[in-house]
């Protein structure tokens, strides 16, 4: 397999590394070391006397090149052409001569112009059309702005100049302003007046800033839901799918990708400007390679990361191959149900649960489709009650979440106690291809006897082994028996370690093991070491549900709202702002 070459991985680094240095430069020169007398070639150029337009201009090409080094890792051709406007604009305001601090500016400067317009093919990826718009609509209604307010500023209140200024001049000396260019007659005499003039500049700079950044902002994700999409990826799942992930594809969260011919795909949620992949491609091998490359350029088009989350050891090899990193994340438990038994010495605790609960009238039943509603709602007991006992929440991405139209679509078993009140349920879900079956939700009330989730667990072992399937897939350990070297495993190791009082990482590792399953092994693939701390990060925000981060956003405004009253309560009535 030929291995993907994203172009010039390299050469945007040095471009963004000169750039920061250049915008270091720059922003020191003008605020630090620029002298007041300083000459330009584009200050003699205008004929303009105010020492303090080359400073402005020099700091407005430093933050420029602050703003777009992002888009320049990104691979962004917007990013790359304002760069390059930014460091000519430098250019033209150091003096090419020798004996001056400017000398390494305007060197630097020539340098990373040069180098830019050199590696011009290593920034394919495209702006965002919309974000686009909104950039140039920044721009030209934010300029308006400022230059009305230069404008009311300038002729209402010329008393704070040396000289009065009628409309005419006042406009113009306001459009030079708003380009951050010497005002030509608008000298100021009080520090009001000097404040004015500031304040329109940095407005400008503001202004300036905040479209760049539209303008190389990624290109956002704005995927239709398409039905027949929906029933392609269904068909793909029954002829291919082989890992327990198979059903999560199907949840509403996802984007589908498909490979040109049609016969793979793979699916993702956008997090920000990183496209995180549900596990490896589906479909027929080379299919899935293929769907596999197509994606990882479609991200360098559109400025994205990418990582692919809960890979197999097998998809793993195959992404690889494709000049991809692997990282292993974690092992997952798949319990061996065709010669698992519950004799030895080792099962001795769980078989006696296990006899005390059925001694005392608990079973285990499978629920009749469709789910009748009093039915339902005694699931939705259970879920609630576990949802706030503990600190549990929904999540979503590689699992689904309490819904009586998701509960209605799967095969439900329950424990119920002798007088029938549901104790604990979990949900199986379809398998397709795969040799081991696999349950999603698994939820119990807080005060119910232990060991009725074990009683769920062996129930459904006997009915996987029933069914002939090979195993039962517990899910993912995560961070368990890291291996290699680098700083990156170093780190997991150590969040392992020292983070099982937050995560409880080795309890659930525990859990799955008691079981005695067969370990396999998961994997996180991505691009480069780079951008592994934010593909991690997209990784964990796409498995919270989105309606539950907005109840954390919200519990966190109450708290602050609570914190503060005692603090506004001490304040002057005309000091208290109004609380919603």
């Amino acid at each position: 397999m030929t291995p993907i070459r994203l172009p010039g991985l390299r050469r945007r680094r040095i471009a963004a590394a000169g750039s920061l240095t250049l915008a270091f430069v720059n922003i020191t020169g003008a605020v630090f070391l620029l002298a007041p007398t300083h000459h330009s070639f584009l200050r003699e150029a205008l004929g303009g006397s105010a020492p303090g337009a080359p400073r402005f201009l020099l700091l407005l090409s430093g933050l420029l090149l602050l703003a777009v080094i992002p888009g320049l890792l990104q691979a962004k051709r917007m990013a790359s052409v304002l760069a390059c406007m930014a460091a000519l604009g430098s250019l033209a305001l150091h003096p090419l001569l020798p004996r001056s601090y400017d000398d390494p500016g305007a060197l630097l400067s020539i340098v990373v112009l040069f180098g830019l317009a050199g590696s011009a093919r290593a920034f394919p990826a495209r702006s965002d059309p919309v974000r686009l718009r909104q950039g140039l609509y920044w721009l030209v209604g934010g300029e308006c702005v400022v230059f009305v307010i230069g404008l009311i500023g300038l002729y209402f209140i010329d008393r704070e100049f040396v000289e009065l200024s009628d409309l005419p001049e006042a406009l113009g000396n306001a459009l030079r302003l708003l380009f951050v260019l010497p005002a030509t007659s608008a000298h100021p005499v009080t520090r009001h007046g000097q404040h004015l003039i500031e304040a329109i500049r940095a407005l400008s700079l503001m202004v300036i800033a905040i479209s760049a950044w539209h303008l190389v902002h990624p290109v956002l994700n704005r995927a239709l839901d398409r039905p027949n999409e929906r029933r392609r990826v269904r068909q793909i799942l029954n002829g291919h799918a082989t890992t327990a992930l198979a059903q999560f594809h199907l949840l509403d969260d996802k984007t589908y990708f498909f490979s040109e011919d049609g016969e793979a795909f793979l699916s993702y949620r956008m997090v920000g400007a990183t496209a995180v992949v549900f596990g490896e491609p589906v479909g027929p091998r080379d299919s899935s390679r293929a769907a596999a490359a197509e994606f990882v350029h479609l991200c360098a088009l559109n400025g994205w990361q990418f990582g692919f989350h809960q890979v197999t050891a097998r998809g793993a090899d195959d992404l690889a191959r494709l000049g991809l990193r692997k990282l292993k994340i974690g092992e997952e438990a798949i319990v061996p149900v065709q010669t698992f038994a519950l004799a030895g010495k080792s099962f001795k605790h769980l078989r006696n649960s296990q006899s005390a609960l059925e001694r005392a009238g608990y079973a285990v039943e499978e629920l009749g489709q469709p789910i009748a509603g009093p039915t339902m709602d005694a699931l939705r007991e259970v879920s609630d009650a576990w949802l706030a006992d503990g600190g549990h929440r929904e999540r979503s991405f590689t699992l689904g979440a309490f819904s009586p139209d998701y509960l209605r679509e799967s095969r439900v078993f329950v424990v119920r106690r002798p007088a029938g009140r549901i104790e604990a349920f979990t949900n199986v879900v379809p398998r397709f291809q795969s040799a081991d079956g696999t349950f999603d939700l698994m939820r119990r009330r807080p005060d119910s006897p232990n060991g009725v989730m074990d009683l769920l667990l062996v129930h459904l072992i006997e009915i996987f082994r029933a069914e002939g399937c090979a195993g039962l897939n517990l899910g993912l350990a995560p961070l368990a028996n890291i291996e290699g070297g680098g700083p990156v495993a170093a780190a997991l190791r150590l969040l392992y370690e020292r983070g099982n009082a937050a995560f409880n990482f080795k309890g659930l590792h525990a859990y799955k093991d008691k079981w005695h399953p067969r370990w396999e092994d998961r994997f996180l693939v991505y691009r480069s070491d780079v951008d592994v701390l934010a593909v991690a990060i997209a990784v964990a925000r796409a498995g919270e549900d989105q309606s539950i981060v907005g109840q954390l956003a919200r519990s966190g405004v109450d708290r602050a709202g609570r914190l503060l009253k005692p603090v506004l309560r001490a304040s002057p009535p005309t000091a208290r702002p109004a609380l919603s």
